[in-house]
């Protein structure tokens, strides 16, 4: 059985996605662990085609095309479906460097975790060119989901970037197509009980294309999406 499941949706991102497949690949094949690469790419330029080149030089990879782009969250929950292995780790293809979170992340799922989340807000953590509008905003998000779901010992519920038990997470009837995936996973894991843990991450500023995740435009599906699970959602 596959252990973990390296899990990247992908959307119109031909200028360096071959780089970074292929960089991800080998740190995480250093690692000496049963993984494989889901991509699930919702691409209109030549970003599919880039894929199903990488899909045949490396054995381990899998690429599942969508043609109605529907969201990274779409996404995300059809490569939750699809995956193979027992834990699985959403990644964002553009930030490379962050590789050096996987094996933590792993160890903690090994551990008996069923959800861990990356967390920006650590003493430790460092931020590079990280706009100061979306700081407070995401730290007026966290520290409102921390109030209302009483839950003080975690701190950045609202990135994507996260690790979980495939088992325990397909029983959370994951609904969202945008980034609030990554708050709908915590949320319903606090509600259903899950055991839930954070590792320490840095930010840094993405050097090729643009961000995909505009603060303005998502606020008020992350405000909808605490209050659906706060009010109606109780495992």
């Amino acid at each position: 059985m596959v252990e973990l499941t390296i899990l990247i949706p992908t959307y119109n991102e031909e200028d360096y996605i071959e780089e970074a497949i292929s960089g991800i690949y080998n740190d995480v094949k250093k690692l000496k662990i049963s993984f494989e690469m889901l991509v699930i790419d919702d691409s209109i330029d030549s970003t599919s085609h880039i894929l199903r080149k990488l899909e045949r030089k490396f054995r381990n990879i899998r690429v599942v095309h969508r043609f109605n782009k529907k969201g990274v969250g779409s996404a995300t929950r059809l490569g939750i479906e699809k995956a193979k292995g027992k834990y699985v780790i959403v990644y964002m293809s553009d930030a490379l460097e962050d590789t050096v979170y996987i094996l933590p992340m792993l160890k903690k799922l090994r551990q008996g975790y069923d959800i861990v989340q990356t967390s920006r807000f650590f003493k430790e953590s460092r931020w590079e060119g990280y706009p100061i509008q979306k700081r407070i905003g995401n730290w007026l998000c966290n520290n409102f989901i921390r109030l209302i779901f009483f839950r003080s010992g975690l701190n950045d519920f609202t990135s994507l970037f996260k690790g979980f038990n495939n088992r325990k997470i397909r029983m959370l009837n994951l609904g969202a197509d945008v980034f609030d995936l990554g708050l709908e996973i915590t949320l319903k894991g606090i509600r259903k009980g899950y055991k839930i843990t954070e590792v320490p991450v840095s930010w840094k500023e993405r050097k090729d294309g643009k961000s995909k995740f505009k603060l303005s435009k998502y606020a008020m599906s992350y405000f909808r999406q605490v209050i659906r699970i706060w009010l109606f959602y109780h495992g």
